[in-house]
């Protein structure tokens, strides 16, 4: 398939056609508006950002993050919302669509359903730039196009839905298009009148020694981390998966993979047994793709959150008992030297723990994917790394017994913004997390974990600085630079795919740290105060049996 990026037509995989979308082979687009940061995250004085994380998080990081945050717009950054007029695959129907979030033009595209209309078959190219002309007057309307609808799980709103209806109402909106405005027609190459494959073969399967590996998910953080990660520990770049062909294509080119799709299970599939299957896709999909990989026969490292329903812990824990030892799970900062320092030191105390941890978050556009429904809250996307690091230092001890969370804030973005966690352990020790995007924003994420067990009090300045009290004698110890050990975690963890010993994540960690994460969001969505834990989480006390 052929898509218009960045003014030259680009070979990609075809889309996969999720659930409520509707593919069309595209006759004839009319870019409408484009859509601005589409990545969604808010950046203020970008240079003295970076000449800030010189100072701290050493060169070679920030030399990395900014290639990467400089080469961003090539992947992101002509997205659009466009009309287009088209035949359906396969039933050939001639429609017209409001396409959101879309390259400029493309052979085929898919489109949320509730924003696809037929049409004569008379229906032309003039049609549709008159057409065009009459939803540019609701400018602010089409502003809504900056959202996914077709992976956010929610529906378009009925504006939009009502927009191109009054549009295309008989005689009304388009005999009455403004006369003289000139729209940009654009037409792609005659393409196949059939589903374009999902797969792109963009070299050889390589022929190299290292294990293989399907990395799903071609975003900021896979480039930044992952990649380099792989090829450092020698892995086989076999197949790459992300639902916009065009970051598909492009990473798959410029990385060296054999094959590129937009179907993360056919990348899967597509990789011979025994492999490494690295999943970095939306949070919702995490654990049905890591099941996946693991019945094709393969290893699966899969970001946080692991899981995000109740469903998907049952899922993953049957998985990760069945296949005993495959399963790795991406929270970095158990891996993190001033983290392992603090842990070994509680153990010379005994005694309920307190920890409490102050995250100065990263602000986002309101409609970036983490805000969408189906990816739970950011309590599920990021505040459990904190979870997560507190049952890591409480080493597989006491168990979460009840949680408060405090009432959302007027004004405010999602629904954990600027709001405490508090989760009460069965012996007595507290865990509280301050989630804010208050305070300086420079230094991006910056964390503050203060932990007191016994008559010891341990500080973990934003992973870079620990002071250790005990007795009356204070302890100081530092990175050389700030780290999230991320290049830690995954030198240790490809090390041991390399080497053929099993993961180290613990299954009852994994459960214990998803039963707070989901209980806390559903108080979050629900703005209730004070909530218990699932029932299911009696099952992390069965994995210590």
């Amino acid at each position: 398939m052929k898509l218009l990026w960045h003014g030259a037509w680009m070979e990609a995989p075809g889309y996969e056609v999720p659930e409520g979308g509707i593919l069309i082979e595209v006759t004839a687009a009319v870019p409408l508006v484009s859509v601005e940061n589409a990545s969604g995250r808010l950046t203020r004085r970008p240079h003295r950002k970076a000449a800030i994380f010189l100072l701290t998080d050493g060169p070679r990081s920030t030399l990395r993050k900014a290639r990467t945050k400089r080469d961003e717009p090539r992947f992101t950054g002509d997205f659009r919302a466009s009309v287009v007029l088209g035949e359906v695959i396969p039933s050939r129907h001639r429609v017209v669509a409001l396409a959101s979030r879309v390259p400029p033009c493309s052979q085929q595209l898919v489109i949320h359903r509730n924003l696809v209309t037929r049409v004569e078959d008379s229906f032309s190219s003039d049609d549709l730039q008159c057409l065009a002309s009459c939803l540019l007057n609701d400018a602010d309307v089409l502003n809504l196009c900056r959202q996914s609808f077709l992976y956010s799980g929610m529906e378009p709103p009925p504006e939009l839905v009502r927009l191109l209806e009054e549009a295309l109402r008989p005689g009304d909106a388009l005999s009455s298009a403004p006369v003289g405005r000139i729209m940009e027609v654009l037409r792609p190459p005659k393409g196949h009148r059939q589903a374009a494959d999902t797969v792109l073969r963009v070299a050889p399967a390589p022929d190299s020694a290292g294990p293989r590996v399907a990395v799903l998910g071609a975003g900021d953080y896979t480039r930044t981390e992952i990649i380099p990660a792989l090829r450092k520990a020698r892995f086989s770049l076999y197949s790459v998966a992300n639902r916009e062909p065009q970051i598909a294509a492009m990473v798959g080119r410029e990385y060296g993979f054999a094959l590129a799709t937009t179907d993360s299970e056919r990348a899967i599939a597509e990789m011979p047994a025994p492999g490494l299957v690295v999943v970095a896709t939306a949070h919702d999909s995490h654990t049905h793709l890591a099941c996946a990989a693991l019945k094709a026969g393969h290893r699966v490292f899969v970001e946080k959150p692991p899981t995000v329903t109740p469903e998907d812990v049952q899922q993953l824990a049957a998985g990760m008992r069945s296949y005993a030892g495959l399963v790795e799970i991406g929270f970095n900062r158990r891996y993190h030297p001033l983290v392992r320092r603090a842990r070994a030191r509680l153990l010379q105390d005994s005694g309920p723990t307190s920890i409490f941890c102050t995250v100065k978050e990263l602000v986002f556009e309101p409609d970036h994917w983490y805000f969408w429904p189906n990816q739970a809250t950011r309590i599920t996307g990021n505040l459990c790394h904190w979870i997560d690091l507190a049952v890591f230092l409480l080493e597989g001890g006491p168990m979460p017994v009840s949680l408060t969370l405090s009432p959302r804030m007027p004004g405010s973005v999602g629904d954990d913004e600027e709001r405490v966690l508090t989760v009460t352990f069965e012996d007595g020790s507290l865990l509280t997390v301050l989630a804010t995007t208050r305070g300086d924003d420079i230094r991006g994420v910056q964390e503050q974990i203060d932990i007191r067990r016994g008559r010891t009090t341990i500080t973990i300045d934003d992973l870079w600085k620990l002071r250790i009290r005990a007795g009356g004698i204070e302890r100081y110890s530092r990175t050389l630079f700030r780290d999230k050990a991320h290049t830690t975690m995954y030198r240790e963890a490809l090390g041991r795919v390399v080497a053929g010993r099993p993961s180290v994540y613990p299954i009852r960690d994994m459960i214990v740290v998803s039963a707070i994460q989901i209980a806390a969001s559903d108080l979050a969505r629900t703005d209730q105060r004070v909530g218990e834990l699932p029932g299911w989480l009696s099952m992390a006390e069965q994995e210590l049996a």
